[in-house]
Protein backbone atom coordinates (compact mmCIF):
# COMPACT_ATOMS: atom_id res chain seq x y z
CA UNK A 1 0.00 0.00 0.00
CA UNK A 2 2.79 2.37 0.90
CA UNK A 3 4.55 1.59 -2.38
CA UNK A 4 1.37 2.32 -4.34
CA UNK A 5 0.99 5.72 -2.67
CA UNK A 6 4.62 6.56 -3.42
CA UNK A 7 4.15 5.66 -7.07
CA UNK A 8 1.03 7.84 -7.24
CA UNK A 9 2.90 10.71 -5.61
CA UNK A 10 5.79 10.42 -8.06
CA UNK A 11 3.29 10.31 -10.95
CA UNK A 12 1.55 13.50 -9.79
CA UNK A 13 4.86 15.31 -9.21
CA UNK A 14 6.06 14.18 -12.64
CA UNK A 15 2.91 15.50 -14.30
CA UNK A 16 3.27 18.85 -12.56
CA UNK A 17 6.91 19.17 -13.63
CA UNK A 18 6.02 18.20 -17.21
CA UNK A 19 3.18 20.75 -17.41
CA UNK A 20 5.33 23.50 -15.95
CA UNK A 21 8.13 22.71 -18.39
CA UNK A 22 5.62 22.75 -21.25
CA UNK A 23 4.27 26.10 -20.15
CA UNK A 24 7.79 27.54 -19.89
CA UNK A 25 8.61 26.21 -23.34
CA UNK A 26 5.47 27.76 -24.77
CA UNK A 27 6.41 31.13 -23.34
CA UNK A 28 9.86 30.97 -24.96
CA UNK A 29 8.87 29.16 -28.13
CA UNK A 30 9.68 31.96 -30.58
CA UNK A 31 12.23 30.90 -33.19
CA UNK A 32 15.82 32.01 -32.83
CA UNK A 33 17.27 34.12 -35.67
CA UNK A 34 19.64 32.33 -38.01
CA UNK A 35 20.47 35.38 -40.13
CA UNK A 36 20.45 39.15 -39.68
CA UNK A 37 18.33 39.82 -42.78
CA UNK A 38 16.39 36.75 -43.97
CA UNK A 39 14.98 33.96 -41.79
CA UNK A 40 13.01 31.70 -44.12
CA UNK A 41 11.68 29.13 -41.65
CA UNK A 42 8.78 28.24 -43.97
CA UNK A 43 11.14 27.75 -46.93
CA UNK A 44 8.96 30.03 -49.00
CA UNK A 45 11.85 31.68 -50.87
CA UNK A 46 14.06 30.40 -53.63
CA UNK A 47 17.78 30.73 -53.03
CA UNK A 48 18.26 33.55 -55.62
CA UNK A 49 15.43 35.59 -54.06
CA UNK A 50 16.71 34.93 -50.55
CA UNK A 51 20.12 36.23 -51.58
CA UNK A 52 18.59 39.25 -53.32
CA UNK A 53 16.62 40.25 -50.21
CA UNK A 54 19.66 39.58 -48.02
CA UNK A 55 21.75 41.95 -50.13
CA UNK A 56 18.95 44.54 -50.21
CA UNK A 57 18.69 44.71 -46.42
CA UNK A 58 22.43 44.37 -45.87
CA UNK A 59 23.02 47.39 -48.12
CA UNK A 60 20.22 49.22 -46.29
CA UNK A 61 21.94 48.77 -42.93
CA UNK A 62 25.39 49.53 -44.39
CA UNK A 63 24.23 52.86 -45.81
CA UNK A 64 21.67 54.01 -43.22
CA UNK A 65 22.10 51.93 -40.06
CA UNK A 66 18.47 50.76 -40.30
CA UNK A 67 18.01 47.08 -39.50
CA UNK A 68 15.31 45.24 -41.46
CA UNK A 69 14.59 41.51 -41.54
CA UNK A 70 12.26 39.13 -43.37
CA UNK A 71 10.77 36.20 -41.44
CA UNK A 72 8.62 33.45 -42.94
CA UNK A 73 6.87 30.83 -40.80
CA UNK A 74 4.26 28.17 -41.41
CA UNK A 75 1.80 29.24 -38.72
CA UNK A 76 1.97 31.15 -35.44
CA UNK A 77 0.40 28.06 -33.83
CA UNK A 78 3.50 26.03 -34.67
CA UNK A 79 5.46 27.75 -31.90
CA UNK A 80 3.12 27.39 -28.94
CA UNK A 81 3.70 30.94 -27.73
CA UNK A 82 0.11 31.60 -26.77
CA UNK A 83 -0.29 34.31 -29.40
CA UNK A 84 -3.71 34.33 -31.03
CA UNK A 85 -2.99 36.93 -33.71
CA UNK A 86 -0.20 37.70 -36.11
CA UNK A 87 0.01 41.18 -34.56
CA UNK A 88 0.95 39.92 -31.10
CA UNK A 89 3.28 37.27 -32.52
CA UNK A 90 5.09 39.85 -34.66
CA UNK A 91 5.45 42.35 -31.82
CA UNK A 92 6.72 39.74 -29.38
CA UNK A 93 9.12 38.23 -31.91
CA UNK A 94 10.41 41.69 -32.84
CA UNK A 95 11.07 42.50 -29.19
CA UNK A 96 12.59 39.11 -28.40
CA UNK A 97 15.11 39.53 -31.23
CA UNK A 98 15.65 43.22 -30.52
CA UNK A 99 15.40 44.31 -34.15
CA UNK A 100 16.86 47.76 -34.76
CA UNK A 101 19.27 49.89 -32.78
CA UNK A 102 18.16 50.66 -29.24
CA UNK A 103 18.81 54.40 -29.48
CA UNK A 104 17.09 55.14 -32.81
CA UNK A 105 14.59 52.25 -32.48
CA UNK A 106 14.10 52.23 -36.24
CA UNK A 107 14.09 48.51 -37.04
CA UNK A 108 11.56 46.82 -39.33
CA UNK A 109 10.33 43.25 -39.75
CA UNK A 110 8.34 41.63 -42.56
CA UNK A 111 6.59 38.55 -41.15
CA UNK A 112 4.77 36.13 -43.46
CA UNK A 113 2.75 33.22 -42.02
CA UNK A 114 2.17 31.05 -45.08
CA UNK A 115 -0.35 28.56 -43.66
CA UNK A 116 -2.29 31.30 -41.86
CA UNK A 117 -2.33 33.34 -45.08
CA UNK A 118 -1.44 36.43 -43.10
CA UNK A 119 1.46 38.85 -43.10
CA UNK A 120 2.60 41.84 -41.10
CA UNK A 121 5.13 44.63 -41.34
CA UNK A 122 6.22 45.43 -37.78
CA UNK A 123 8.00 48.74 -37.13
CA UNK A 124 10.22 49.87 -34.27
CA UNK A 125 8.85 52.27 -31.69
CA UNK A 126 10.87 55.14 -33.15
CA UNK A 127 8.47 55.40 -36.10
CA UNK A 128 5.36 55.93 -34.00
CA UNK A 129 2.25 55.48 -36.14
CA UNK A 130 3.27 57.79 -38.98
CA UNK A 131 4.04 54.91 -41.37
CA UNK A 132 1.17 52.57 -40.48
CA UNK A 133 -0.99 53.52 -43.47
CA UNK A 134 2.01 53.31 -45.81
CA UNK A 135 2.80 49.79 -44.56
CA UNK A 136 -0.82 48.77 -45.12
CA UNK A 137 -0.61 50.06 -48.68
CA UNK A 138 2.57 48.06 -49.29
CA UNK A 139 0.92 44.86 -48.10
CA UNK A 140 -2.30 45.38 -50.05
CA UNK A 141 -0.73 46.52 -53.34
CA UNK A 142 2.80 45.08 -53.45
CA UNK A 143 2.59 41.81 -51.51
CA UNK A 144 -0.88 40.29 -51.16
CA UNK A 145 -1.62 40.15 -54.94
CA UNK A 146 1.43 37.91 -55.45
CA UNK A 147 0.65 35.85 -52.34
CA UNK A 148 -2.82 35.11 -53.73
CA UNK A 149 -1.09 33.57 -56.73
CA UNK A 150 1.27 31.61 -54.39
CA UNK A 151 4.21 33.66 -55.64
CA UNK A 152 5.86 34.31 -52.29
CA UNK A 153 9.23 35.07 -53.84
CA UNK A 154 7.94 38.05 -55.80
CA UNK A 155 5.58 39.24 -53.07
CA UNK A 156 8.21 39.27 -50.33
CA UNK A 157 10.84 40.84 -52.56
CA UNK A 158 8.47 43.58 -53.72
CA UNK A 159 7.48 44.21 -50.12
CA UNK A 160 11.12 44.46 -49.06
CA UNK A 161 11.92 46.97 -51.81
CA UNK A 162 8.83 49.06 -51.02
CA UNK A 163 9.63 49.02 -47.29
CA UNK A 164 13.15 50.26 -47.93
CA UNK A 165 11.93 53.02 -50.21
CA UNK A 166 9.28 54.28 -47.77
CA UNK A 167 11.30 54.41 -44.55
CA UNK A 168 14.57 55.74 -45.98
CA UNK A 169 15.88 58.53 -48.14
CA UNK A 170 18.35 57.88 -50.92
CA UNK A 171 21.87 58.27 -49.55
CA UNK A 172 24.13 60.36 -51.79
CA UNK A 173 27.76 59.38 -52.35
CA UNK A 174 29.07 62.55 -50.67
CA UNK A 175 26.73 62.23 -47.69
CA UNK A 176 27.83 58.66 -47.00
CA UNK A 177 31.58 59.09 -47.58
CA UNK A 178 32.10 62.58 -46.12
CA UNK A 179 33.73 61.26 -42.93
CA UNK A 180 35.80 58.77 -44.93
CA UNK A 181 37.15 61.72 -46.93
CA UNK A 182 37.89 63.74 -43.79
CA UNK A 183 39.79 60.87 -42.20
CA UNK A 184 41.66 60.22 -45.45
CA UNK A 185 42.80 63.86 -45.50
CA UNK A 186 43.92 63.61 -41.86
CA UNK A 187 45.93 60.51 -42.69
CA UNK A 188 47.67 62.33 -45.54
CA UNK A 189 48.39 65.32 -43.26
CA UNK A 190 49.85 63.06 -40.55
CA UNK A 191 52.09 61.28 -43.07
CA UNK A 192 53.29 64.58 -44.55
CA UNK A 193 53.94 65.98 -41.05
CA UNK A 194 55.77 62.81 -40.07
CA UNK A 195 58.07 62.98 -43.09
CA UNK A 196 58.74 66.67 -42.45
CA UNK A 197 59.66 65.98 -38.82
CA UNK A 198 61.96 63.13 -39.81
CA UNK A 199 63.78 65.33 -42.32
CA UNK A 200 64.19 68.13 -39.78
CA UNK A 201 65.62 65.79 -37.17
CA UNK A 202 62.55 65.64 -34.97
CA UNK A 203 62.23 61.86 -35.19
CA UNK A 204 60.19 61.58 -31.99
CA UNK A 205 57.44 63.78 -33.37
CA UNK A 206 57.78 62.04 -36.71
CA UNK A 207 56.95 58.67 -35.17
CA UNK A 208 54.02 60.24 -33.30
CA UNK A 209 52.52 61.42 -36.59
CA UNK A 210 53.19 58.05 -38.29
CA UNK A 211 51.50 56.18 -35.43
CA UNK A 212 48.54 58.57 -35.58
CA UNK A 213 48.29 57.94 -39.33
CA UNK A 214 48.33 54.19 -38.70
CA UNK A 215 45.55 54.41 -36.11
CA UNK A 216 43.43 56.55 -38.42
CA UNK A 217 44.05 54.12 -41.28
CA UNK A 218 42.80 51.17 -39.20
CA UNK A 219 39.74 53.19 -38.22
CA UNK A 220 39.10 54.09 -41.87
CA UNK A 221 39.36 50.45 -42.98
CA UNK A 222 36.82 49.44 -40.33
CA UNK A 223 34.49 52.24 -41.44
CA UNK A 224 34.68 51.12 -45.05
CA UNK A 225 34.16 47.46 -44.13
CA UNK A 226 31.13 47.92 -41.86
CA UNK A 227 29.56 51.20 -42.98
CA UNK A 228 26.78 51.94 -40.50
CA UNK A 229 26.19 48.26 -39.73
CA UNK A 230 26.61 47.16 -36.14
CA UNK A 231 26.50 43.40 -36.64
CA UNK A 232 23.50 41.52 -35.27
CA UNK A 233 20.38 43.07 -33.82
CA UNK A 234 20.89 46.08 -31.60
CA UNK A 235 18.21 45.85 -28.93
CA UNK A 236 15.35 47.72 -30.60
CA UNK A 237 11.72 47.30 -29.60
CA UNK A 238 8.24 47.73 -31.03
CA UNK A 239 5.02 48.97 -29.48
CA UNK A 240 2.85 47.39 -32.15
CA UNK A 241 3.35 49.88 -34.97
CA UNK A 242 2.96 48.75 -38.55
CA UNK A 243 0.21 47.00 -40.47
CA UNK A 244 -1.22 43.55 -41.24
CA UNK A 245 -2.92 41.91 -44.16
CA UNK A 246 -4.32 38.60 -45.41
CA UNK A 247 -5.06 36.93 -48.72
Amino acid sequence: MKTAWLRLLFLVVGCIVFLNAGAALAQSGYPQPTDDYVNDFARALSEPDRQAIHKLFKDLEYQTGIEAVVVTIGSIRDYGTGDTSIESFATNLFNKWGVGHKKENNGAMILVAVKDRKCRIELGGGYGDMYDSAMKEIIDTRMAPYFKANDYNRGIYEGAVALRDRITKKVSWLSFYKWHIVIGILIAVCIFAGISCMRSGKKGWGWVFFIAAGILLIFLIKMIASGKSSGGFGGGSSFGGGASGSW
